[in-house]
């Protein structure tokens, strides 16, 4: 009898505990697997498996397996208690925020915009050009298109690829080894990045912009430089066709910085505050967003902020 009671517990008893365990998970945690299998049962419903062609979007299906990669070494790594309990809590806690991109990958691999037009949903563009035009002129990056110097290009091309996972990761991390007291600071931050991802994308759906860079193609009169095909070809190769508005790459700095101002040190506010603002300023200067996409980052990140999110009791390492 006490053999049979200590006998080891295998894959099936996990797969058998894992609804269970699910539901202990955090909304935000959950997401990381509900918004994926919904992004698939959307394109599976409405879409076109015939066009998916995933040959042609090596970059998007390499980039996934390899968060599947890390996804799986991490959870390895946890099950054979390896690290200490501190980081163990470190990786339990920060995957999710990879994990979440692989939604995002998910709909450039099963082209999601197929979905879209098979629904009958036009594309924003001429909203997003009237709204900027009543407020600006003319199209924000239009406008500042004079702006375009060799250094300023570096500049924003580094601010849009780097800086916009530095501020969230690197944020985390800094909450990690320097709030060590305030455990549940990193776990708001990471609700605030995780909700905001989300909301974005879904509206991504229901609201599907291309973006000056392709719609207004030939009314820019200033080009970005010899090296700016290059980069619109490497971004390009990881986006879903319509993800505009709201701009993720505003929103995501922006909640980041708003949620954890109160834990930032001062020097560090004012560092996070400029790269936020220069990757703000970098989705119009490389013509991936209008004015209205950044307004609406901006006012997403203002409402996720402000939720009140449920009070999270937890301590690094248990």
């Amino acid at each position: 009898m006490i053999s049979h009671e200590l006998k080891p517990r295998g894959w099936s008893y996990s797969l058998q505990r894992m609804p269970y365990s699910l539901r202990q998970w955090p909304l935000d945690k959950q997401l990381t697997l509900l918004f994926p299998a919904g992004i698939l049962l959307f394109a599976l419903l409405f879409g076109d498996i015939r066009q998916w062609l995933p040959g042609e979007n090596k970059a998007a299906l390499t980039g996934a397996g390899i968060f599947f990669l890390l996804i799986v070494l991490t959870r390895l790594a946890l099950a054979r208690h390896t690290l200490s309990p501190r980081y163990e809590w470190l990786l339990r806690e920060l995957w999710p925020v990879p994990a979440m991109l692989l939604g995002y990958l998910l709909m450039r691999l099963l082209r999601l915009e197929l979905a879209i037009d098979a629904l009958g949903i036009e594309l924003m563009d001429p909203q997003m050009i009237a709204f900027d035009t009543a407020l600006f002129g003319q199209p924000l990056p239009l406008l500042i298109q004079h702006w375009v110097s060799p250094a300023m290009t570096l500049l924003m091309e580094s601010a849009y690829l780097h800086f916009y996972y530095a501020v969230p990761i690197g944020s985390l991390l800094w909450l990690f080894y320097c709030r060590a007291e305030q455990p549940a600071a990193f776990i708001h931050v990471r609700q605030g990045i995780i909700y905001t991802l989300v909301i974005g994308w879904l509206l991504y759906l229901l609201v599907p912009v291309i973006g000056p860079g392709q719609w207004l193609e030939s009314a820019f009169s200033v080009s970005l430089g010899t090296q700016d095909g290059l980069v619109y070809d490497a971004v390009n190769s990881f986006r879903y066709a319509y993800d505009c508005f709201p701009s993720l790459h505003t929103a995501v700095p922006w909640v980041t910085l708003l949620v954890c101002w109160r834990w930032y040190s001062w020097p560090l506010r004012v560092l996070v505050l400029l790269m936020t603002l220069s990757i703000t300023l970098s989705t119009l200067y490389l013509r991936y967003h209008y004015g209205a996409d950044v307004l609406g980052g901006i006012a997403l990140a203002v409402i996720v902020a402000q939720l009140r999110l449920p009070k999270t009791t937890t301590r690094y390492g248990h």
